[in-house]
């Protein structure tokens, strides 16, 4: 071995010292590129257009706005906004203050959102009138609506405040071992030295366009939406749909002229399995997690340039960075401007001889450590005993690596058990910590497999305490699912559990992730008998499924989702779908056409003649005053056909179904609004009136407000009819303390109340009670796991996003008595505590009275037969008698 060359090699990987202004805090460095380029595009988001100028004068008037909430240097603001220019803009405003930002994705777990929030100690919530109320925490909540509107109040000149490089720019949050979340607290020099390296290399120009579809969650989101106003390049801003959308992220590339896009290597296996072919002049930056030999072939031959980048969020982005080529090695190449990398033993040796060892790295890009963490940080931040500097540190990464002769740097995978899925990083102890948490584990072990190249899988392996018969297993793993989506974000749900009888172990007692068994996939929990492919499609769609899913049977009324289908399976059945039969279909069609069956009669149908209207003809014909009936929390409109079914003749019914139901559409979350697009396909079919409304459940506040907007209008509503719905009082003038005071009153009754239903029906009040939870579960965390789901077919795919902006409305929601009778049919049977037993709250707002018609049943049950024909004739009876008044 040539020793001088070798010891050449190692003295030029750390050899990284470059000046930069270490003193300056980012926003001041953008500032100064916007007074260069006031006039340059900044940003494209879909068809809006931002100068240098606009941004930059924008985010000094947020700024300003913002410090009249006593903000201070070193204060911390949490942003939850979704994908916009304002997303940016608010970001470099929170810098101006001198505040640090913490991103929070509103799509993760609501009580994951509230203790970053409070580990935090957030003093200003910014977000957005569409999540008004939605995360409680002691911060004061800023809409940026509201700011917006206030802009004209502040001048465009920059805030005066004292911000310096070694202040806190973000505090980013991790999946932690300890079954928390750490937040990672990065300062302006970090993120200053480390994107003034990328500028250099991989590079970035003034006459690039980057394109951005990371979530702000992700620390790689930094590179992407702040180089672009750092160097003057044009940076363009997806929404969070397209960032999924592998077909639409081509189309963007194309339409955008991108040179530039970061993404995990599964991002562009998406884009591969969605059809890309054409070569783009683009440079690729591939990072998250382990770049794939299969993928390097394929991406050089459709790029200008692919880059491996390595590093983890502690030393702030990427600490590493490669080019690759076809013919060369994968390492992740060596250390970004002011950075070092060491491998080092346990005994902390430098081991420079191409031995394996443990990456460690240091320099500029070290994070402060853990925020209020002080253990862990000095157990993962120790002192960095290699570069000779008083008080350094350098951060041990816990991946095994090793240097080349040629000072290139291996890296070998993780000596913990932290893994990378999708290119989240993952603490698989804080996925199993929560599975122990829930009914019948008795102990659990999670692993992340890649059983078929390119789809990582979580596994978890559970041993119960109870017994579990066959025909319940996949009703116990769906709870399980669901727990732990209460708690962690979708991607740290295991896709598939595998019960053990005992978990395997090496001879020095550790336990023995190796030996743990592949799960068998094709078993399918099948509720109906196996049918066929009967079609010349649904043979085609039956075999993809197979082949790409990995299962040896597919009967056609299998469901996808049920059968563990995600997004990255759905691009490549979709692509499959295309090359075969020439029919390109949106990603979003599974959703909707879920089954073999469904989607091999999609593809023999025009889209053009697929509506989405909200007004569904139930019973449309008939002589008699039409009867319009509002969805309720279910948005099951087709509770609604046997009562009409069972109706006169000449009655005709119509049903409404949310905005939102095919997955495109954004669904409404302001009552007022949902009323007046339900109103408006009402009138557009039948514009003279007179009009009867109904609604079920939460339909019924909907209906109500309809009501008022019809007669402010002069139109005539002969009928207002609440199926079981309860008017609850508005509190939103009320104090904190009188609402948690109220909350815990009514809470102690319905206790008290299930008692009392316990002693009259023990058997139905626990299976009631049970659905209630189950119920409640999905819906709070619907948006992050489709697939998890419960069943969902036809318009239904997406009533877990409709139904959380649905009770959005119905919290921000105010009634006002109305100049009306309402008819009240109450369902005799009650199975939850109510103030009101009589009226159902509704007294107050009806100042004709409220007509109370009792039917059989109780709330969930009203429409079930028998009671829809009772139901049908009490109803039919109260619409004939208000046609005649």
């Amino acid at each position: 071995m040539d020793t001088s060359k070798k010891t050449d090699g190692l003295i030029m990987l750390n050899d990284t010292a470059v000046n930069y202004p270490k003193d300056k805090a980012l926003h001041h460095l953008i500032a100064e590129r916007a007074l260069q380029h006031p006039d340059k595009i900044a940003i494209v988001f879909e068809e809006r257009f931002l100068t240098f100028k606009n941004v930059n004068e924008a985010a000094n008037k947020l700024a300003k706005h913002l410090l009249t909430y006593n903000i201070k240097t070193g204060d911390i603001i949490g942003v939850a906004l979704d994908r916009s220019p304002e997303m940016v803009i608010s970001l470099l405003a929170i810098l101006k203050t001198g505040a640090a930002y913490v991103p929070l994705d509103p799509e993760y777990p609501k009580d994951r959102v509230e203790f970053m929030m409070e580990d935090s100690a957030a003093k200003v919530l910014l977000t957005s009138e569409k999540y008004k109320g939605h995360f409680t925490s002691v911060a004061q909540e800023v809409l940026i609506e509201d700011a917006l509107n206030k802009f004209d109040s502040y001048s465009a000149e920059d805030p005066e405040t004292v911000v310096s490089g070694t202040d806190l720019a973000y505090v980013l949050f991790t999946s932690g071992s300890t079954g928390k979340p750490k937040g990672v607290q990065i300062k302006h020099h970090n993120l200053v030295n480390f994107l003034l390296s990328m500028q250099k290399q991989p590079g970035l120009a003034a006459e690039d366009n980057l394109l951005a579809v990371t979530t702000i969650s992700f620390d790689i989101a930094g590179l992407e939406l702040f180089l672009p106003l750092l160097v003057g390049a044009k940076l363009i801003v997806t929404d969070a749909i397209t960032a999924k959308d592998g077909r639409a992220l081509i189309d963007l590339c194309i339409a955008q002229q991108i040179t530039v896009m970061q993404a995990t290597p599964y991002t562009w296996r998406v884009m591969l399995e969605a059809g890309w072919e054409q070569k783009l002049p683009l440079r690729i930056l591939c990072g998250g997690e382990a770049l794939p030999k299969d993928l390097i072939n394929k991406l050089n031959a459709r790029s200008s340039e692919l880059w491996n980048m390595y590093g983890p969020t502690e030393t702030t982005v990427w600490s590493t960075v490669k080019l690759i080529k076809n013919d060369t090695d994968i390492t992740i190449g060596k250390p970004i401007d002011n950075t070092q990398v060491y491998i080092v033993d346990e005994q902390l040796n430098n081991l420079t001889d191409g031995s394996i060892g443990e990456i460690f790295i240091g320099g500029d890009g070290v994070a402060k450590g853990y925020l209020n963490r002080p253990e862990l940080t000095d157990e993962r931040f120790v002192a960095d005993i290699f570069s000779g500097v008083e008080g350094s540190k350098m951060y041990r990464t816990g991946d095994l690596g090793k240097i080349r002769e040629d000072g290139e740097i291996i890296c070998l995978g993780r000596i913990d058990h932290q893994v990378k899925v999708r290119g989240y990083r993952i603490e698989l102890e804080e996925i199993e910590q929560n599975l122990l948490k829930l009914g019948n584990v008795k102990q659990a072990v999670v692993i992340a497999r890649e059983d078929v190249p390119g789809n990582p899988r979580l596994v978890g392996y559970i041993i119960v305490n109870e017994p579990i018969n066959q025909p319940d297993l996949k009703a116990q793993y769906e709870l399980w699912q669901q727990g732990l989506l209460a708690v962690l974000p979708e991607y740290m749900v295991p896709d598939d559990f595998v019960l053990m009888d005992i978990i395997p172990i090496t001879p020095n007692g550790k336990i023995d992730r190796k030996a743990l068994p592949k799960p068998d996939y094709s078993n399918i929990q099948r509720t109906g008998e196996f049918i066929a492919p009967r079609t010349p499609n649904e043979t085609l769609v039956a075999a993809i499924w197979q082949e790409l899913m990995d299962l040896k049977s597919i009967s056609v009324d299998d469901n996808f989702f049920e059968l563990g289908g995600r997004s990255l399976v759905a691009v490549q059945i979709m692509a499959r779908i295309e090359k075969e039969t020439g029919k390109r279909l949106p990603l979003a069609t599974l959703f909707e056409y879920a089954t073999v069956e469904k989607l091999a009669a999609r593809l023999e149908v025009d889209p053009a003649s697929i509506t989405w209207e909200s007004l569904v003809p139930i019973k449309p014909s008939g002589s008699k005053m039409p009867l319009y009936i509002v969805h309720g929390a279910g948005l099951n409109v087709l509770l609604f056909n046997a009562l009409a079914m069972n109706m006169d003749i000449e009655q005709p019914v119509y049903g409404l179904q949310a905005k939102g139901l095919n997955g495109i559409d954004e669904p409404l979350d302001v009552m007022e609004e949902i009323a007046a697009n339900y109103i408006a396909e009402i009138i557009a079919k039948n514009p003279e009136g007179p009009y009867a409304l109904a609604g079920y459940s939460l339909g019924g506040i909907i209906a109500y407000e309809m009501a008022k907007q019809l007669m402010a209008t002069g139109k005539e509503v002969k009928m207002l009819a609440m199926f079981d719905t309860f008017a609850e009082q508005s509190t939103v003038n009320d104090s904190k303390l009188t609402k948690v005071v109220n909350k815990s009153l009514l809470t102690l009754k319905q206790i008290g109340h299930t008692f009392v239903l316990l002693a009259e029906d023990p058997k139905r009040t626990i299976e009631y009670k049970s659905l209630i939870l189950k119920r409640r579960l999905i819906k709070l965390f619907w948006k992050l796991s489709p697939g998890n789901d419960e069943k969902k077919e036809g318009f239904f795919a997406y009533d877990n996003e409709i139904d959380e902006a649905s009770e959005k409305a119905l919290r921000n929601y105010v009634l006002t008595p109305l100049n009306i009778a309402i008819e009240l049919f109450r369902a005799k049977k009650r199975t939850f505590y109510m103030a009101d037993f009589d009226f159902l709250g509704w007294r107050p707002f009806a100042k004709k009275g409220v007509n109370v018609h009792e039917i059989p049943g109780e709330h969930n049950t009203i429409f079930a037969p028998p009671n829809d024909k009772e139901f049908a004739v009490v109803l039919q009876q109260c619409l004939d008698n208000v046609s005649k008044s």
